[in-house]
């Protein structure tokens, strides 16, 4: 038994429900091929509702009382953070969904998906170094993402050589032109917008009405119809989002190695579900992937065998991902991808395509 601990309802839900439909896909196809080594996989689902204390006892639940051999999710960091450490007190492999969630500590029982908050930063500078731009905003949530993207922008800011003017704001903050106007009174070449959902669409109407001319790039967690839901009559005129392969799929060249599974999971899900996948449930078919890949070299009966599991996920090399690049992880590292398998995603029209 696979638990599934997501932020189904509350205010991470465009992100859990598309990882939940994602997850019981997966479980429905490989039972349907005869299940794990013979045996059929049984997913258990609870809803955190984006509530770090309810992550927390859904945790408990699910590792104590059902007894899973391991978890799939949360979806943010906050919800990580809180399930991690049932899980590592229970020696149960958790398996994050957040990019910005870090798995990578001592005796970690945490794994995360896709690449990382980091790795995405440092796609955007390689943007940056590859145009010219050495001039660079950036407003922040004062969130644990908004927190996240600060400390990595300013740190590639060193690193790049890029010169840096930071302004920050609360997520239930319903305008930010006092900061945007500071920041444009510096004359930068490019806005960075640390925020998801609602919070980013916010300061995308702010960014239009000031005037702004400039790139305005921000995170994986605005790559979804929500987002362009939200902003819809305030798009930039150059939008960028760190992104993933996954999104694009068409547009990549047969000869891309993993397009021919990214078709297939896109299909599959389009026809069980009337709509296209977007890059959370690649990220949650793909951790279920590879706890399965996992479960089928130790065949655990439960969370006892919670190292036995984690120590055979650490052995996974070059495991295709749906997500775009390969998992490969180790003792050191629970993430297993990097920022090869970062694609730069434009907004046009209201669709995502390849940046150009």
């Amino acid at each position: 038994m696979i638990g599934a601990n997501l932020d189904v309802t509350g205010y991470a839900a465009w992100l859990g429900e598309p990882e939940l439909r994602a997850a019981q896909l997966f479980v429905e196809q490989i039972n349907a091929r005869g299940g794990v080594n013979g045996r059929p996989l049984q997913l258990i689902v609870y809803d955190n509702e984006s509530n770090p204390e309810k992550a927390t006892s859904n945790a408990k639940k699910l590792i104590q009382r059902d007894k899973v051999v391991a978890v799939v999710g949360p979806a943010i960091t906050a919800t990580s953070n809180a399930a991690r450490s049932v899980a590592q007190e229970e020696k149960v492999i958790t398996y994050s969904l957040s990019t910005s969630f870090e798995p990578n500590y001592p005796d970690s029982y945490s794994f995360a998906t896709c690449s990382s908050t980091a790795d995405m930063v440092e796609a955007v500078y390689d943007y940056f170094a590859k145009n010219s731009i050495k001039r660079v905003a950036t407003l922040c949530a004062t969130d644990s993402t908004g927190q996240t993207w600060f400390e990595e922008t300013n740190k590639n800011a060193k690193k790049y050589r890029t010169e840096i003017w930071n302004e920050r704001f609360n997520v239930k903050d319903m305008d930010v032109t006092a900061q945007l106007a500071k920041l444009k009174g510096n004359d930068p070449q490019a806005l960075i917008v640390g925020a998801s959902g609602a919070p980013n669409a916010v300061v995308v109407k702010n960014f239009n009405q000031l005037g702004f001319k400039i790139p305005y790039i921000s995170g994986m967690g605005n790559v979804s119809e929500t987002f362009l839901k939200l902003m819809k009559g305030n798009e930039p005129e150059k939008l960028l989002l760190t992104g993933a392969a996954i999104i694009v799929w068409r547009e990549l060249p047969d000869s891309y190695p993993n397009k021919k599974l990214m078709k297939d999971f896109a299909e599959s899900f389009e026809t069980k579900f009337k709509r296209e996948p977007d890059v959370y449930a690649a990220d949650a078919y793909d951790a279920i992937r590879v706890i399965t890949e996992g479960i089928s070299k130790v065949n655990p009966e439960g969370p006892k065998d919670g190292t036995k599991l984690r120590d055979a996920m650490e052995k996974i090399k070059k495991l295709p991902a749906v997500y775009g690049g390969s998992y490969s992880f180790s003792r050191e590292d629970h993430r297993g991808i990097g920022k090869e398998a970062v694609v730069l995603i434009q907004v046009k029209d209201g669709k995502f395509t390849m940046a150009r």
